[in-house]
């Protein structure tokens, strides 16, 4: 018979009397080398975790002993055969072809002696590291974990003396995950002469007081990341703006060091980037390297008394968009609140009441439209569009 874990908080309360990490530890700050350090055997690892109903999969282990109290970086990583020779990762960078992984690591890293993972991150991967096809996935799974744990160097460039816990068997009721890249890891404006300039940091004012920048047309972004280039192009003013990652919050966010553009990352006394003359800028911003840049954009684009989008959702009629820079008379941003919660639709950017001019492209939620380009699928939802006239890029942000 088998024994399922239900994925309630009474059963997995149990799992929060995580095992303490040892604080006491000589203060000499000479590290040495720990020789081992124990991964706990979960108090469910009899039993079958089915993953698609549960919530979490957690584990816990001991400290490593450093000499020192020191702050310790924990990686999990899983294996369906017991071994672990090579990493996704180390497979995924072979050109070759020729490495089979035979592990995966969990994305990012912990200090802490516990972790909970997603259950959904967990089977997602089990998919990664044995790509099941959707009828072929294994009724029950037996995993194996272990931990991996290093320590920042001093200049806390790299990680360095790592050593590996012992492994723990487990066993799952795995289900099939289709695997899909990251989506472009994407940055937002906001400002004085951005859009309403109303300074609006939530995502309700996606397409008024922030908008997004624009992926890079033909660019590969990390797979499983999002990382990369993107690219602004259009009006700024000497009023300032700043660059953050996610709407509503400031913790990671680009601004200047002097009032102009040497711009600086998360810098907390960093104030607003401000170009020296009104004008046409390009901004560009490499989220793999954490570069950003500004530069005059020589360009003289059309301005578009009105600008509007059509599709399946209003039978191909004419739906005016909104001039989102409504503090300048040069607009070339627009946006609009597409409901297509009853389905899939496709949508074009155009010109009012002619075809002449008109942009569409094959990509969703991010894309380049070009000019009589192929109509755009939207899956269903409802977006916060915003679309940019002077390069044809768009983007649809879900929004409840």
């Amino acid at each position: 018979m088998r024994k399922y874990i239900i994925p309630t908080l009474l059963l997995f309360a149990g799992l929060n009397l995580f095992t303490a990490c040892d604080d006491d530890r000589d203060s000499n700050p000479i590290i040495q080398q720990p020789t081992e350090f124990v991964l706990n055997t979960p108090a469910y690892a009899d039993s079958e975790i089915d993953l698609l109903s549960s919530q979490t999969v957690n584990f816990t282990w001991s400290q490593p002993d450093y000499g020192y109290t020191a702050v310790v970086s924990y990686k999990l990583q899983v294996s369906t055969t017991g071994t672990f020779t090579h990493s996704l990762a180390e497979a995924e960078a072979d050109e070759t072809g020729a490495t089979v992984a035979d592990y995966v690591s969990e994305d990012g890293e912990v200090t802490s002696c516990n972790v909970k993972v997603e259950a959904a991150t967990f089977a997602k991967m089990l998919m990664q590291l044995n790509q099941w096809e959707e009828n072929a996935v294994p009724a029950t799974q037996k995993v194996y974990v272990r931990v991996l744990a290093s320590i920042y160097s001093a200049t806390a460039t790299e990680l360095i003396n790592p050593i590996i816990s012992n492994v723990v068997e487990i066993n799952v009721i795995p289900y099939y995950v289709e695997l899909k890249d990251a989506l472009p890891e994407m940055w937002y404006l906001i400002g004085s002469c951005i859009g309403d300039g109303q300074w609006s940091n939530n995502s309700a004012a996606i397409g008024t007081s922030l908008y997004p920048m624009s992926i890079v047309e033909d660019y590969e972004y990390d797979k499983k990341t999002g990382k990369g280039e993107l690219i602004f192009t259009g009006w700024f003013t000497p009023d300032g703006f700043k660059l953050i990652k996610v709407p509503g919050g400031w913790d990671d966010q680009w601004g200047s060091s002097d009032g102009g553009t040497n711009m600086v990352m998360n810098d907390g006394g960093s104030g607003n980037i401000c170009v020296s003359g009104a004008g046409y800028y390009t901004l560009k911003l490499n989220t793999k390297n954490d570069q950003l840049t500004i530069e005059k954009a020589d360009i003289t684009p059309v301005v578009y008394e009105s600008i509007c989008i059509t599709g399946d959702f209003n039978d191909w009629s004419d739906s005016a968009m909104t001039p989102v820079n409504a503090v300048v008379t040069n607009n070339h941003i627009w946006s609009f609140i597409l409901d297509a919660s009853n389905g899939d639709t496709t949508v074009k950017f155009k010109i009012a009441g002619s075809w002449d001019t008109n942009w569409g492209a094959e990509n969703f939620p991010y894309g380049v439209g070009t000019n009589g380009g192929a109509n755009i699928p939207v899956n269903a939802g409802k977006y916060a569009v915003v679309f940019n006239d002077i390069d044809g890029s768009y983007t649809f942000t879900a929004i409840e």
